[in-house]
């Protein structure tokens, strides 16, 4: 409602607009002021002479810099200065080089792989383990062992994997002399039971249950890993993201993908999209780059 109180308001505040709106402005115009040409001061010949040696020497200096390098880095190179003990390709740490499509770069321990080294220890149905090889083994929280040498990259692949979201299973690891027994006495038995004869089970079960002596898993060096959605050892694997991330990265914390497609008949062993097997950093970088199995690789080294 339009009440007396508001049309006195309205009437005070015509009152006002209309006072301002009749008020002189409180400014002037002020006159533009004209701007001073200013007469520019020629150079003299000393000064040309001067100016232009200085000129010449810093281009020199551009010059011899760019042809020498610093002493800091000769003295860098081809000594690995700078490169990195372990090469990330998580989406955390540095893109993996052979992801850019470069070679992989190697650590820089300066260690000299050679076929003696004990990470490199060959292990398939033509060459046995003595049956008093000796190990020291370090128990993970699933109650399985590991060659204590290799944990601490197993640890770190096991800690990455998970960081990419994925959910890696070690469903075994290391096996006593008496355990692969158990297992390849099984195989056997169950071929016999579909038909085999003895000599043809035995034959057969060592394709896919290696000999006791002749199992990697006996190193402590060789993992069974599985995508936990999928826990099947069958060629099913290979499609999990586990398996797509280990056969991707593994070789950046020293393990190899032991028993590839077109490799059995070298190996000996059947394709096996689970089985791990930790040759050391320098060695895993180098079958990744090549693209051979332990075998092919161990014959480089004896060449």
């Amino acid at each position: 409602m339009f009440t007396l109180e508001n049309r006195t308001v309205f009437a005070m505040y015509e009152r006002y607009e209309r006072d301002e709106l009749e008020r002189e402005p409180p400014f002037r115009a002020r006159t533009p002021r004209k701007r001073r040409k200013r007469r520019r001061r020629l150079l003299t010949g000393p000064e040309k002479v001067l100016l232009t040696g200085s000129m010449l020497l810093f281009g020199l200096s551009l010059l011899a810099s760019a042809v020498m390098p610093p002493a800091s880095a000769e003295a860098g190179a081809g000594a690995g200065a700078g490169l990195p003990d372990i090469v990330t390709a998580d989406g955390e740490g540095p893109e993996s080089p052979v992801s850019r499509g470069e070679a992989p770069v190697l650590p820089s321990s300066g260690k000299v792989v050679t076929a003696e080294d004990w990470q490199l220890t060959l292990v398939n149905p033509w060459t046995a383990l003595p049956k008093d090889y000796d190990i020291t083994l370090t128990v993970l929280t699933n109650g399985l062992s590991v060659d204590s040498r290799c944990y601490p990259d197993l640890q770190r692949m096991m800690d990455a994997c998970r960081e990419a979201g994925l959910s890696p299973v070690i469903c075994s690891a290391y096996r006593s002399w008496e355990k692969q027994e158990e297992l390849f006495r099984n195989k056997v038995d169950r071929l016999i039971a579909q038909g085999y004869g003895q000599a043809a089970a035995e034959e057969e079960a060592g394709r896919a249950v290696a000999v006791p002596g002749t199992s990697e898993h006996q190193l402590g060096l060789a993992l069974d890993i599985v995508d936990v959605n999928n826990q099947v050892l069958d060629s099913s694997q290979e499609d999990t993201a586990v398996q797509k991330w280990l056969i991707e990265h593994s070789w950046e914390y020293g393990f190899i993908l032991r028993y590839p497609n077109d490799k059995s008949e070298v190996t000996g062993i059947i394709y096996e999209p689970w089985h791990y097997r930790y040759v050391g950093r320098e060695a895993a970088a180098e079958i990744h780059a090549l693209g051979v199995c332990l075998e092919e690789y161990l014959e480089t080294l004896a060449e």
